[in-house]
């Protein structure tokens, strides 16, 4: 498929080819992954790496079937991030600049807090030339205020596909954004012959920060740790007090917390919630989850697709339903 041709919303498989690439959903074992270093250009470790992989392979299949669309990435950061191995360092794309040059959208939204990645993130686009420049809108703002502002105007196009990236580093994404995101397009079920989706939400691939931010926040030692609970940043995170009180009054683990989330999720109403946690490829510690969720049953083949394929992935678990350390 050329790129005119998956900006034109042209296919590459037909009805029939989609329908065959329905499949049975299982879990699996987990995928690990890495949290990103903050410097002047992040600097990337094995586990990113392997995410971008995953991230860059899943573009491919998504054009394919969705023919352009749009993105929308909430922590932009850079664009490009560095990796340093055996004294030796190379430069690689971000997500965001992966999106850019994948062809898989029509229309990119990248949103970005921090100025000076926001200035690094604008040379990184204004390089890319006008052919693929042009798409491209990008924000110096809180993705918060963004992500509202976009959807209440004519920016994005809501009869094609959209898929969001909401790759957060703590606790910034505030659960009211996820629910607007999710209300913005509506499914419909397939017809009876068919099993792809009349209409589907917007897609969504969230990092929650189940064994970081959210343990700091709920501390095991309430006695000792008192200052550690933050009942805002919860309240923020999770929607209301009412989404997670009674949790804290059963001193119920933090581990609780991902189900939870994933709960409140599907009761936004996608048919497909898949949270996979993600461990330091050495220790093998929990770090924090990552969750997929969309309507198409294809988006969950072609996830899987992605980390079977990607280098380092072959024989780790995906897309993975484990919930607890």
């Amino acid at each position: 498929m050329t790129a005119s041709q998956a900006d034109q919303g042209v296919p590459l498989f037909s009805e029939a080819d989609l329908d065959a690439m329905i499949v049975e959903i299982n879990s699996g074992r987990s995928v690990p992954e890495a949290r990103d270093i903050a410097t002047q250009i992040r600097e990337f470790h094995g586990w990113t790496l392997n995410k971008l992989d995953v991230f860059e392979n899943y573009l491919k299949m998504y054009r394919r079937v969705a023919g352009g669309g749009t993105y929308i990435d909430a922590f932009a950061g850079t664009g490009k991030g560095r990796l340093v191995k055996n004294g030796q360092s190379t430069v690689r794309d971000g997500s965001s600049l992966i999106a850019s040059k994948s062809g898989a959208f029509s229309a990119l939204h990248l949103i970005e807090k921090d100025k000076g990645n926001f200035e690094l993130l604008d040379a990184e686009v204004k390089a890319l030339g006008p052919r693929q420049s042009s798409k491209i809108h990008i924000y110096h703002n809180d993705c918060n205020s963004i992500i509202s502002e976009l959807l209440g105007s004519n920016e994005l196009d809501r009869d094609k596909p959209c898929f969001a990236l909401l790759d957060q580093e703590s606790t910034q994404l505030d659960w009211s954004t996820i629910q607007k995101l999710a209300h913005w397009k509506t499914y419909e079920p397939p017809p009876i012959d068919s099993g792809r989706p009349k209409k589907c939400k917007v897609e969504l691939w969230i990092l929650f920060n189940s064994h970081q931010a959210m343990s700091r926040l709920w501390p095991h030692d309430r006695d000792r740790f008192p200052e550690s609970f933050s009942p805002q940043t919860l309240d923020r995170v999770f929607g209301s007090r009412e989404a997670w009180w009674e949790l804290w009054e059963g001193r119920k683990s933090f581990r609780k917390l991902i189900e939870r989330f994933t709960e409140q999720l599907r009761c936004l109403g996608y048919q497909y919630v898949l949270p996979q946690l993600i461990k330091d490829p050495i220790t093998s510690r929990p770090q924090y989850h990552m969750i997929h969720a969309t309507d198409h049953p294809s988006a969950v083949s072609f996830m899987r697709w992605a980390k079977r394929s990607t280098d380092g992935f072959e024989n780790q678990q995906f897309p993975g339903m484990e919930t607890s350390a």
